[in-house]
């Protein structure tokens, strides 16, 4: 088999580079077709284990901070983030670093998103607002 590969090297490079002959129109347009859907389905197969890896590494470090299968199940289910706020977005308990909804860690820092739920900037608003109608009952004596 080695030999059979090695005679058919041999007999493409006798006859000099391949860019040097003159192949034609048609025949150049079917080599980049092949190629373009070899390479397609390449990026396509290595884009699966890709996704198939992140997935096992994140139930990995999901289980080892306690985390159960159904609530990396829930975790996984995708958010619908078309309209461009970032009232979704939310801040990490231990740098502070606002995150997007889409991921699960982060980004700064590392850290996972926490089990009671992500504190986002539009509860962050509501909050603020609570505590300003508080002070402003508590300045007027009520």
């Amino acid at each position: 088999m080695y030999i059979l590969l090695a005679i058919s090297r041999l007999k493409r490079y006798t006859y000099g580079m391949a860019n040097h002959n003159p192949k034609g129109l048609e025949r150049m347009r079917a080599m980049g077709h092949v190629g373009g859907i070899a390479s397609g389905e390449a990026r396509r197969l290595y884009a699966v284990q890709r996704r198939l890896a992140n997935w096992s590494q994140m139930q990995q470090i999901a289980h080892a901070h306690g985390f159960t299968d159904d609530e990396i199940a829930q975790e996984l289910v995708p958010v619908d983030t078309r309209g461009g706020d970032h009232d979704t977005d939310w801040r990490c308990p231990q740098c502070r670093q606002f995150n997007s909804i889409e991921t699960r860690q982060c980004s700064q820092c590392g850290k996972l998103a926490p089990k009671n739920g992500r504190l986002t900037r539009a509860e962050l608003r509501e909050r603020i607002a609570g505590h300003r109608y508080a002070a402003i009952l508590r300045k007027c004596g009520a």
